[in-house]
């Protein structure tokens, strides 16, 4: 029994020496089978979406360390400043005495400080003198934050109202530098970028090419330009990294360094006084193991003999060469060179209250706005958690929020019941497209009861949910084909009219729409609800047959003759796999049957192929203002935290988050599109709207009250002539 124990103490000291590396989408999968090989019991990947997610599940004690950059440390200190050490610090091979990743530097012309100046004067020196910057690019790694760290400290911003926050960046320098050349893309929207350049072209004036606002030597992410710019006199500042000052001007005496307290030293100094100092990528580990994993793997990093440690060092010494860090909190890391504080960094505009649904979506909400903060988006986001959807749509209707991205299923409800607008749409990969199908059931002597449209008259249709693509797709294609009248915008009444009953759930529903459809027409519309086995007509699992899964199994229960569904929804669905799909025809959208059984159908054949999701806001009582500084910061989060080429994010937007799909934006997300898209699953959205916002707009209720209005005079007349 005695022996019996000590093995298992000596089984569980074993597994308690098992290390688990976070593995983010930067770590192959085929580098963690290389590390997790026979030979290897001591360490495990533990797969995670981003280091948002590392530092929670090293927080939470799952994982033990990980690689963080200084962009995703600083974010994991926001979130769990006392949970996580950097044991290791990782420097370039080829930079191995450097003390920092980069530092940012102001150089100017000792010609500029040469009289007694006290230092606190000097920086106000520099107004009307000229501004040599880098520029903003997408192959560069200085974020937003990085780039405009000096000329927020020199002229801190001074917010107006009357523009948005872009102009006003761009108003403030104008008014302090004077001239400037500031290259590239100022703002996400191209169109808006062009027209701030020609309202403002001072701040391409010191360009080489001032046309397209850029320096002729654009090598190095144009700080060469901006170097070039200050050395022939064009403008009396260059904000730059340290290394292409060292590279270009060397020890050049007719220049110098601009501290920010005031002082200059020459270039020659060996401590340059930097603006912004990068501290290097790290090793960190959850604390309470940190001083034990340290010596480990670091002597597995430094004598790889074994394959597994061969494996572990090419992850983590990529490009670089660990070295030995003492014990230090990561403020004490960061706060080298960086402000830890993101809450103490000023924005101009109102910030942008995002709607969150639940306490993960409301979490995620938290670490994308602090993720935007310190990349230096603006206006800043905060997050207001709600209940449910529906009450998102009233609290923006009612400005106590802003902004929400919903399923493009919720598109015809936010628009129709809530009076909400698209702020921008979802690129959606081509996969991920919301396919609607009419969907019947295969009957076994091939009499199909319903061939075409027409046929639909008097059968039972079967719907997700009242309002819904499906509903509104059905409704389009009804239209289309002289069905139903396309003069009304009464759609319950029409679709009555037409069918013999259906299961339209929520369509007596108060939060599906904000005046009542009258009773005998929303009875109607439920009865194919209503059986032994299912008593209501709600939007919850109470009703049998809500959501797609619902809708088929209403035909298959034969309650409808036709269901009208979200093709992925129903493919995803594992209850369903039990189903054969040789089961079930597709009516196309041209009226006749598929020509052989199934679902999969080519776009042709749907009903409607649209996006999958959008952003949503108010559409009345919202500033044109307001409006485009929720686009462009939106538009800017989504370029730094998005889909970006060979990026490393601190946390995926579009991922998941701590394990879970569908926060914020639906994972189906590829990017964002402005309202003025021309993709084609946008304009098919667009065009399922379009008599919906005729109708909202008024045109078609002028023509019912100008018929009504004839129609009454005309009975007026005639009873006077009888």
């Amino acid at each position: 029994m005695r022996n019996l124990v000590w093995v298992i103490l000596l089984i569980a000291a074993a597994r308690a020496d098992v290390y688990k590396l976070c593995a983010t989408d930067t770590i192959s999968e085929g580098s963690c089978y290389n590390v997790q090989r026979s030979d290897n019991e001591v360490v495990k990947c533990l797969r995670v979406a981003d280091s948002a997610e590392c530092a929670i599940r090293l927080a939470q004690g799952e994982a033990d360390f990980g690689i963080f950059n200084t962009e995703e440390l600083l974010l994991a200190y926001q979130f769990y400043p006392n949970d996580i050490q950097p044991i290791i610090q990782l420097r370039h091979k080829d930079r191995q005495e450097e003390e920092f990743e980069f530092q940012t530097v102001a150089v100017v012309p000792k010609s500029l400080t040469q009289n007694t100046v006290l230092p606190e004067e000097r920086l106000k020196l520099l107004k009307n003198g000229g501004f040599c910057h880098p520029g903003f690019s997408k192959s560069q790694w200085w974020n937003n934050y990085i780039l405009k760290y000096f000329e927020n400290y020199v002229n801190p911003p001074q917010c107006h109202d009357d523009v948005t926050v872009i102009e006003n960046e761009i108003r403030n320098l104008r008014n302090f530098f004077g001239k400037a050349c500031r290259p590239g893309d100022w703002t996400g929207d191209e169109t808006l970028n062009e027209e701030l350049k020609r309202k403002y072209p001072e701040l391409c004036a010191l360009c080489d090419n001032t046309a397209d606002c850029s320096y002729n030597d654009d090598e190095h992410h144009g700080h060469i330009g901006a170097l070039e710019c200050l050395t022939r006199g064009d403008g009396k500042v260059a904000y730059v990294a340290l290394k292409y000052v060292q590279e270009y001007l060397k020890t050049n005496e007719s220049y110098e360094f601009l501290c920010q307290n005031g002082n200059v030293l020459p270039l020659s100094t060996p401590n340059p006084c930097a603006w912004i100092k990068q501290p290097w990528s790290v090793v960190a580990a959850k604390k309470d193991i940190a001083d034990t994993l340290k010596p480990k793997l670091l002597s597995w990093l430094k004598n790889p003999e074994e394959d597994w440690k061969k494996a572990l060092s090419a992850i983590i010494q990529e490009d670089s060469w660990a070295f030995e860090m003492n014990r230090q909190s990561v403020n004490t890391y960061l706060s080298n060179g960086r402000i830890t504080d993101l809450d103490s960094i000023q924005t101009c505009g109102k910030h942008i209250r995002w709607c969150t649904i639940g306490d993960l979506e409301t979490n995620k909400c938290k670490w994308v706005a602090k993720a935007a903060k310190a990349l230096g988006v603006s206006p800043s986001i905060s997050c207001i958690k709600s209940t449910s959807t529906f009450q998102c749509f009233r609290d923006i209707e009612e400005n106590q929020t802003d902004i929400m991205t919903i399923d493009s299923n919720y598109g015809y409800l936010a628009r129709t019941a809530y009076g909400l607008s698209t702020i921008l749409y979802s690129e959606t990969e081509m996969d991920k497209n919301s396919m609607i199908l009419a969907v019947m059931r295969e009957p076994t002597d091939s009499n199909y009861p319903v061939k075409s449209f027409y046929d639909i008259k008097d059968k039972r249709a079967c719907f997700p949910e009242y309002g819904g693509l499906s509903w509104l797709s059905f409704v389009n294609i009804a239209r289309t084909h002289g069905v139903i009248s396309s003069k009304s915008c009464d759609y319950p009444r029409l679709v009555s009219k037409l069918l013999s009953g259906a299961c339209t759930p929520g369509i007596k529903d108060s939060d599906h729409s904000r005046t009542d459809v009258p009773s005998g027409i929303a009875s109607k519309l439920c009865s194919a609800c209503i059986n032994i086995n299912n008593t209501s007509c709600a939007t919850n699992k109470t009703n049998r047959y809500y959501g797609d899964r619902g809708a088929m199994r209403c035909i298959n229960e034969e309650a409808g003759d036709i269901a009208f569904i979200e093709m992925a929804n129903v493919l995803s669905d594992k209850h369903f796999h039990s189903n054969k799909y040789s089961d079930y025809r597709i009516l196309c959208k041209n009226g006749s049957l598929a020509q052989y059984p199934g679902f999969y159908v080519d776009e042709i054949c749907a009903l409607s192929v649209t996006i999958d999701s959008e952003v949503i806001g108010r559409k009345k009582d919202v500033s044109e203002i307001s409006r485009t500084n929720t686009i462009l910061a939106l538009l800017k989060m989504e370029d730094w935290l998005g889909y970006r080429v060979n990026a490393r994010r601190p946390i995926h937007i579009y991922g998941p988050f701590n394990g879970t799909l569908d926060l914020l934006f639906k994972d189906s997300s590829s990017g964002l599109l402005p309202t003025s898209s021309t993709k084609k699953s946008v304009l098919a959205y667009k065009e399922l709207f379009s008599h919906v916002e005729a109708c909202n707009n008024g045109s078609f209720a002028t023509v019912n009250f100008v018929f009504i209005a004839l129609l009454a005079l005309y009975h007026l007349l005639f009873s006077h002539v009888h």
